[in-house]
Formats: structure tokens, C-alpha cells, sequence
């Protein structure tokens, strides 16, 4: 069960400083009940099991954010978005579980669940481009870096974390010894790198990168037909 032995290292994985681990940390003041790491840890054993004998592309982002798998469990994709898929979707089978609250420690209202602006630009667009099992989404630090005391935070991860996690990245690679590998952002071109892996670089989609990753995912596509 390579999935389970990956996710059992993930999770075994003590934390840093100001990290959160949504695998095996559960967040008192955010998650819906205590048991929201196992269900998290359940949507991504899904995931990437369905995707195993399928996937051919492998995008690897920069860290977790806290509107992503902090509450997903699944890298660049946002829970509200699986609450709407119901035991079908683009994302796996079965019964999705919500793991976040209603309301948020800062008073933000989440009703329908937590939203990843990430998510909400590269899951349409690779759909555009491949069925949804011919990728997987990962990032090259697997956990949360956050602000101290602030865990509804984003950070980006220091250099020394992204040393200590490329363990983790070099395990979740070999799941998909096939695959082509995409960067998305600087930090994981340069982690991918030190690894000695060969990764097509792209724009991230935040801060404005938008319409250069979509037009460079088009491109790559383009290039690499039937991936």
C-alpha cells in the first residue's frame, strides 16, 4: 500500500515552528470536531489512490494554504469545492467531509466552506486540458507555514523548512515514478532541483500570476499532447 505508507510518513511528520500539519494537527478553534485530521487524511488517501495508474503530470506548488488543504486535506483544492461534488466530482469518490467551521476564529463567516483562490484558477484549468486523474497536485513543503498565533495565515516557507521537507516531496514523487513534473513558483523549481529532478517551470497563479500560468499550462499542453 504505497499511499498508505506515504500518508503514514506525512503524518508522523513532527511540526516546525508556527506549521500546521492538517493530517495529523487538529485546530480547536477552526476545525468543525477533533477528528478532522482522519478525514482530512481520508480525501487525500482518496486521491491520490484513484490517481495511481492514471496520473501522467505532476504539478508541485510552493506550501499549503489555510484556505486549501489546511481544510481539504488536498493540495491546491479548496473544500467547498468538494462539499459541491458530492460522492462524484472531479476529485475523488465517495463521501467528502467537512473539517472546517462556520465561523472562523476572526469572525469571517465560511459557511459554505473554506475557498483557495490557488485552487479556484488551476483546477479549471487543467480540466480545460486533461481529464481530471491525468494530474496530481502537491507542493514541495507538504504542511501549513503560517504566522506565529495567526493559523487563518499564509507564510512562505523559509529555506531551512523547505530543506527539511524535501524527504517528504522525494516519497510523494516516487508514487508516480512516470510522471512528468511541472514547478509551479519558484521555491519548488528550485527544491525540485536540489533533487535532481527535471520539472517544466511555471508562473504560480497568486499575486497577479493568473493569466501567465494559464497561458503557459496551454502551452505545455500544447507541447505535450495526450500527456
Amino acid at each position: 500500500m504505497p499511499v498508505a505508507a506515504f500518508i503514514a510518513h506525512l503524518t508522523e511528520c513532527r511540526g516546525h515552528p508556527h506549521v500546521f500539519n492538517p493530517w495529523r494537527d487538529h485546530d480547536p478553534d477552526n476545525d468543525l470536531g477533533p477528528d478532522a485530521p482522519t478525514r482530512r487524511a481520508s480525501h487525500l488517501s482518496r486521491y491520490l489512490n484513484e490517481r495511481l495508474d492514471h496520473a501522467r503530470i505532476l504539478l508541485i506548488g510552493e506550501a499549503p494554504g489555510y484556505q486549501g488543504a489546511k481544510f481539504s486535506g488536498c493540495a491546491m483544492t479548496s473544500e467547498r469545492r468538494l462539499l459541491e461534488s458530492g460522492v462524484g466530482g472531479p476529485f475523488f469518490a465517495g463521501i467528502k467531509h467537512r473539517t472546517s467551521q462556520t465561523t472562523f476564529s476572526n469572525g469571517k463567516q465560511n459557511l459554505l466552506g473554506a475557498l483557495e483562490p490557488t485552487a479556484s484558477i488551476v483546477w479549471p484549468a487543467l480540466l480545460q486540458a486533461c481529464s481530471s486523474h491525468a494530474f496530481v497536485l502537491w507542493n514541495a513543503f507538504a504542511w501549513h507555514p503560517h504566522q506565529p498565533n495567526e493559523p487563518l495565515s499564509n507564510r512562505t516557507p523559509s529555506d531551512h523548512e523547505m530543506q527539511l521537507g524535501r524527504d517528504v516531496l522525494q516519497h510523494f514523487l516516487n508514487l508516480y515514478p512516470a510522471a512528468q513534473v511541472i514547478a509551479v513558483g519558484r521555491k519548488s523549481a528550485t527544491t525540485l532541483a536540489s533533487l535532481g529532478i527535471a520539472a517544466t517551470p511555471v508562473r504560480h497563479p497568486a499575486n497577479g500570476g493568473a493569466p501567465l500560468f494559464r497561458q503557459q499550462i496551454s502551452a505545455w499542453f500544447a507541447a505535450n499532447a495526450n500527456p
